[in-house]
Formats: structure tokens, sequence, C-alpha cells
């Protein structure tokens, strides 16, 4: 009779989202294998076993972080207004880097040593994928120009989100720019809508 295996799936579900919450509260800096291990009643062997070491692990919560920004995202359903919902998109992805800063953090700092396709795969299909679907339905509905380049103003729209949303965790904006951050954004697309519609 074979014997059980000891690092099975619920091990490493649980080792990462142990390791998920340690980033969540304190910052990459704090995540120790063996701090990890303990919390879990496992030891280090386990994730070297189940991940490869330290950075199969935060290659896994850098994946996680970015399933859960597209989770963030994937709640904007599509409502009667492109333009709106293009607004709530962005007030999405703003929501998941507040919700979860640290995870935020780690996603863009490229403290992960990732291989460059991993980071870029994920990056693209994550943010830039479901915003640039948006900004093709908003020009199909003619709320934007019919000339308006989806790929650039899916990329514009997203650093411009991305820096709102660094600028407020870092505590730079100044008191009340909170309630702008619709305002800009708007902003931002008015220079794609068609002439006569600017909101």
């Amino acid at each position: 009779m074979p014997r059980p295996k000891i690092h099975d799936e619920k091990l490493r579900v649980r080792l990462l989202r142990r390791a998920g919450a340690i980033v969540s509260a304190d910052g990459l800096d704090r995540l120790s294998l063996r701090t990890l291990a303990t919390d879990c009643e496992t030891s280090t062997t386990a994730v070297y076993s189940l991940f490869g070491g330290k950075t199969g692990l935060l290659t896994e919560l850098f994946d996680e972080a970015f399933r859960r920004l597209g989770r963030h995202l994937a709640q904007v359903r599509p409502g009667a207004d492109a333009l709106d919902d293009l607004v709530r998109m962005g007030q999405a992805y703003r929501d998941s880097a507040l919700d979860d800063p640290h995870l935020f953090a780690m996603m863009f700092t490229g403290r992960t040593r990732l291989p460059a396709e991993a980071e870029g795969r994920t990056v693209a299909g994550t943010a830039l994928g479901p915003l640039r679907e948006a900004v093709e339905r908003a020009v199909d509905e003619k709320v934007l120009r019919p000339d308006t380049d989806a790929a650039t103003a899916s990329l514009v729209l997203w650093t411009t989100v991305h820096g709102w949303a660094s600028l407020q965790l870092r505590g730079f904006l100044p008191p009340g720019a909170d309630g702008l951050f619709d305002v800009a954004v708007r902003a931002v697309l008015d220079g794609w809508r068609p002439a006569g519609f600017a909101s």
C-alpha cells in the first residue's frame, strides 16, 4: 500500500494563503520560509518540495496577486454606458490596490525576480486585456471616436489609474483629491470623445 503524500495540495494551498497573508499584512520583507513553515505546522522542506524554494513560492504568490486584481476587474459588468464602465474599471483597479497594498507593490516593484516573459504575460493579460476590451466596446458604441487606437487608449488609462493608485498609497495626493479620481479618468477619456460629446 502506497504511503500517503505528506506534502499534498492542501498543504500547498495553506502555505500560499499564509504567505499571501504575511505579505498583505507586513510586506514582502517579512516573508520568511522558516516562519511560514512554523505558522503552517510544517517544515521548510515542504516549501522546497511544493514550490522549489522561495523563488517558486514568490512566483505563485505573484500570480495569485494578479488573480486577485483580475477578480476585482471582473466584477465590472457591462452596463448601459460604456464610458461609465471604463470609469468603474478604473475604480476597481484602484480599489484592488488600496485593498491589498503590499501585494500591489509586490506585483509592480520587480522584486520577485521573475522571468520577464512571465511578468509581461501576467501584466498584459490581467490589467490591459479587460481594459482594452472595454475601450473597444466604447469605440464600437461610438462613445469614443472611431479612430481611437484601443491599445494606446487602454495603455494611457492604465498608467493614469496606476499612477493615481500608487500616489494615493504613498500618501502623496493632497487632501480631498480622492474625490477627483472619476474626474481625472473622464478627463483622459475626453481626449478620445467625438466632438461635442466631452463629459
